[in-house]
C-alpha cells in the first residue's frame, strides 16, 4: 500500500475562479478606454504572462444604431458595434509548465451596454493543457428585485480557468490541485489590479486618444 501511494502518476488538476469589481468609470468612458487603448499587455502581465505579440485577425463593424458613426466615433460616444479575433502570443514565466510560449485566441464583442471578452489556448503548451479567461462588463445598475443604491461606474466579471498536467505521487494528487488552483486565484487577482489600474490611468482625461502604434 505504501509502495502504491508514493507512485507517480499523470494527474491533471483543473483550477476555476472568478471575480467581480466596480470600477470608478462609467460604461460609455470604460469602453471607450478599452477600445482606444491597448489594456491586453497590462492584463496578461498581471496573470504571469509576459504579452510577445498581438496580431487581429478579423473586425466587424455594425454602425445599423448609430446614425453619425465617423462623428460620433471622433467625439468618443460611438454606437457602433464592433466584433473582433485576435491571436496573442504570451511568454510563460512558470518554468513548472515546462513550455516557454502560449498562443492564445482571443474574441472580443462590444456593443452599446456589454463588453465581452473571452480568451482561450489554441492548444496545450508543456504541462498547461487549456488556459480561458472572460472578461464581462456592464453599467453597474441595481440588480433586479433589489433596492440597491448605485452611484455609477462600470461592473466587471472576470474568470479564469486551466488545466494542468502534473506527475505527483497518488497520495499528493491533492496538493497539486491546491497549487493550480493557487495559480488561477493569483491569476484572477493580478486581472483584476491591472484592469483598475488601466482605467484609473485615463479615466479622467477628457479625450482618449487612440494608440497608433497597436
Amino acid at each position: 500500500m505504501v509502495a502504491w501511494s508514493g507512485w507517480s502518476v499523470e494527474h491533471r488538476a483543473t483550477a476555476y475562479q472568478d471575480r467581480s469589481i466596480v470600477v470608478d468609470c462609467d460604461f460609455a468612458k470604460f469602453r471607450q478606454i478599452m477600445v482606444r487603448k491597448n489594456a491586453t499587455a497590462a492584463i496578461v502581465e498581471h496573470s504571469g504572462m509576459t504579452l510577445l505579440d498581438e496580431r487581429i485577425q478579423d473586425v466587424a463593424l455594425d454602425t445599423s444604431g448609430d446614425d453619425r458613426p465617423l462623428l460620433n466615433a471622433i467625439r468618443g460616444v460611438s454606437k457602433t458595434d464592433v466584433a473582433a479575433v485576435k491571436q496573442l502570443t504570451v511568454q510563460l514565466d512558470d518554468p513548472t509548465l515546462e513550455a516557454s510560449e502560449l498562443v492564445l485566441r482571443q474574441n472580443v464583442d462590444i456593443q452599446q451596454d456589454s463588453f465581452h471578452v473571452t480568451t482561450v489556448s489554441e492548444g496545450p503548451a508543456g504541462r498547461l493543457e487549456n488556459y480561458k479567461t472572460t472578461l464581462d462588463a456592464v453599467p453597474n445598475e441595481a440588480e433586479a428585485g433589489t433596492t440597491e443604491a448605485v452611484a455609477g461606474g462600470t461592473r466587471i466579471k472576470l474568470t479564469v480557468e486551466m488545466t494542468v498536467r502534473v506527475k505527483v505521487p497518488r497520495l499528493f494528487r491533492h496538493r497539486a490541485d491546491a497549487g493550480v488552483q493557487d495559480a488561477a486565484d493569483d491569476a484572477i487577482q493580478g486581472q483584476a489590479d491591472a484592469i483598475e489600474q488601466f482605467i484609473a490611468r485615463y479615466a479622467d482625461d477628457a479625450f482618449i486618444l487612440p494608440e497608433l502604434n497597436r
